[in-house]
């Protein structure tokens, strides 16, 4: 998982929100530390995710900073609600460009990681997903994210079909012959060039054997 580099300054203005340094002399000592920044300057996703629904005014930076960190500590399901809430409360926002990054990214780790699902289960969040990435990729082309999120739909393309000769497979395991067959046809038409095209054909040439 990349760490973006260009968007870590919206972690520095709180690592300084507790207060200043105290003056020579001075007995008042630090401010007191907020919840939130203390979750973040500790690096702790859940208890910053926390955070944001009581604290009293809660905004645009403090979501994104919650989305950042979590997809850093690979809290995936948070960093997309977080990034997802920043994105239905402020659209317009400059940074609603990098919102739409951080929940596109964090919902292909989270597909990612669940490499054992059910193969429908994992078949539908992959094709919802690629929707979601291909949509990105086309209706900001000039995004400097685009370059990193590219690649990912390769991959999505391969895990999805995947999934699909897993299904095909099950099938035929099941007796159901027809559907099965479908299911291959299905991925040597729509996902050629990739390994699941070359296993749906020798699913294929196996019925034909029989």
């Amino acid at each position: 998982m990349p760490v973006i580099y260009s968007r870590l300054l919206l972690l520095a203005p709180l690592l300084v929100l507790a207060g200043c340094a105290t003056l020579p002399g001075d007995s008042r000592g630090m401010a007191p530390i907020d919840g939130f920044t203390q979750a973040v300057q500790a690096g702790d996703c859940r208890a910053a995710y926390q955070t944001l629904g009581t604290a009293g005014t809660v905004g645009p930076d403090q979501r994104l900073t919650v989305g950042q960190l979590c997809l850093q500590n690979g809290d995936f399901v948070r960093a997309r609600r977080a990034s997802a809430d920043f994105l239905q409360t402020t659209p317009e926002h400059p940074d609603a460009d990098y919102a739409a990054y951080l929940h596109a990214l964090a919902g292909f780790g989270e597909w990612s990681r669940a490499v054992r699902a059910d193969p429908k289960v994992r078949v539908d969040q992959g094709r919802e997903l690629f929707r979601e990435i291909a949509t990105y990729t086309r209706e900001r082309p000039m995004s400097e994210y685009v370059e990193d999120l590219a690649p990912r739909l390769v991959r999505l393309r391969e895990g999805i079909a995947g999934g699909e000769i897993a299904l095909a497979e099950r099938d035929r395991r099941d007796g159901q012959q027809a559907r099965a067959r479908a299911r291959a046809e299905y991925v040597l038409e729509y996902y050629p060039r990739t390994q699941a095209a070359a296993d749906a054909a020798r699913l294929l040439i196996a019925f034909n054997g029989t």
